[in-house]
């Protein structure tokens, strides 16, 4: 097939030279033969951070110039892309889709940001959803929505041939519920150690964790109603209470680490965990939802014992307690070291799974 593919290489810009989609939506395309023509998305997430209309009609027309250069010179089998709202203008979709070339988006995180793809997913011929419960969503906007599980490159995750120095690693941002989480392990005796953005306040200069702190307490207090109150101090609260962990425990925190180190970190690690629930829209005081993440997949991949918390559909990849290790209620820290001692080291997810979900 010949495929025009637009994407961004990058899944998170705190991570240096980060190659997730690249690597996972890019390369498995080249490498079972297909022709795939490039075409890099970065100029439209920059229009979308910055609302920036103007950037958005810039790299639309970009977008369109080279899909119809490119379709003269050998027409395409498929247009397939990883675009949100705020990056094209859905009329490019429409302009592509009358030249009878199929066109497939990608998105994730429809749990709790469908919001980002809600105006663009009607215009397209099929939306690949990672979410198995996302379905109904795309349905009721008129959308074609395609459950296309996550999965990873087997190239780059992959068991490392390292000893297990680490006792228990998440690697991860600090959002919704996983402070609380870290903090229970921590307080109960579980020597977690964290790598990721938004955790490690030491070192930091006090100068800007006081303007930072208040600077929350200045939009609490002029907040212009009061959801968005509640909102900014709850901010706040979370913004003093891993302020507070990361002090108690400064040896327990540790700056992002790169894709390759991450992956090492899997292999060096005893146990490695994962926290499912997210903030609905990323709202602290939206409701608790619960969504697989890429992560789910890496781990296992890379030759991890990994603990995550239990949903239905991630037992449809694993067998709980034997290929990952599921949670279901709080009391989960307690037992923790007992399921370590009855599952084998370096679970491993099966094969099939993944050769199943790569293109």
């Amino acid at each position: 097939m010949r495929i025009f593919e637009i994407l961004s290489a990058t899944a998170n810009y705190f991570v240096a030279a980060n190659r997730t989609w690249y690597r996972n939506l890019y390369e498995p395309l080249v490498e079972i033969g297909h022709e795939v023509v490039l075409f890099s998305a970065d100029e439209g997430k920059r229009a979308m951070r910055q609302k920036d209309e103007t950037a958005r009609s810039s790299f639309s027309q970009k977008v369109l110039d080279t899909f119809r250069k490119e379709q003269a010179k050998k027409p395409f089998d498929l247009f397939f892309s990883y675009l949100m709202d705020g990056m094209i203008d859905p009329n490019v979709i429409d302009e592509i889709r009358k030249t009878g070339v199929p066109t497939c988006n990608f998105s994730c995180n429809n749990t709790h940001q469908f919001y980002h793809v809600d105006e663009l997913s009607p215009h397209f011929d099929y939306n690949l959803h990672s979410e198995r419960d996302a379905r109904e969503k795309f349905l009721a906007i008129g959308a074609t929505p395609v459950w296309w599980p996550m999965a990873s490159n087997p190239n780059y995750f992959k068991p490392y041939d390292l000893p297990r120095k680490e006792a228990f690693s998440f690697v991860g941002a600090n959002y919704a519920l996983r402070a609380r989480y870290i903090a229970h392990l921590l307080e109960n005796g579980i020597d977690v150690q964290v790598f990721g953005p938004n955790w490690q306040h030491k070192g930091r200069p006090l100068w800007r964790h006081l303007a930072k702190r208040h600077l929350l307490l200045l939009k609490t207090l002029t907040s212009p109603s009061s959801s968005a109150q509640v909102r900014t101090s709850s901010l706040l609260t979370e913004y003093d209470f891993c302020h507070y962990l990361s002090m108690r425990f400064p040896n327990n925190f540790h700056v992002p680490v790169s894709d390759e180190e991450m992956i090492a970190l899997y292999s060096r690690s005893q146990l490695s965990l994962g926290f499912l629930e997210v903030f609905d829209r990323h709202d602290p005081i939206g409701g608790i939802i619960r969504h697989v993440h890429l992560r789910e997949f890496e781990a296992p991949m890379s030759g991890a014992l990994y603990c995550t918390g239990y949903m239905d559909e991630l037992a449809e990849f694993f067998e709980p307690d034997k290929e990952v290790i599921m949670y279901c209620n709080e009391h989960w820290v307690f037992d923790i070291r007992r399921k370590m001692e009855l599952a084998p080291p370096g679970i491993t997810c099966r094969a099939r799974v993944f050769k199943g979900c790569l293109i």
